[in-house]
């Protein structure tokens, strides 16, 4: 038994005791997808495509990674990925002389 186990279950089971209420109920989605920021200005590529393929992993499908990056070769190949892994990618602008944001929904 792990040291974690204990939080898990109670380590004697005790009939006197209440037995813990069942879980709450997992969050419930909303018409609006959730919007999450992923900064990777001043990074060398290929650290922002590095980054944006990990975050997408961690978040639900249909929500929205916004990437603010001002690495010249992300600017193609962050959208050659979405599109290759099936996201849309559903804003691309300039944000200075040399730095880009692109919002990527999540398939």
């Amino acid at each position: 038994m792990s040291v974690f186990d204990r939080f898990i279950k109670p380590l004697i089971d005790r009939p006197d005791l209440p037995k813990p209420q069942a879980s709450a109920p997992a969050a419930v989605a909303t018409a609006e997808p959730r919007r999450y920021r992923l900064d990777t200005l001043g990074q060398v590529c290929p650290f922002p495509l590095v980054e944006a393929k990990q975050a997408i992993t961690q978040i639900e499908s249909g929500d929205e990674l916004v990437i603010d990056f001002d690495c010249t070769q992300a600017t193609d190949s962050i959208p050659n990925w979405a599109a290759a892994a099936g996201h849309q990618v559903t804003e691309f602008v300039a944000t200075g002389d040399a730095a880009w944001s692109i919002t990527v929904r999540k398939a």
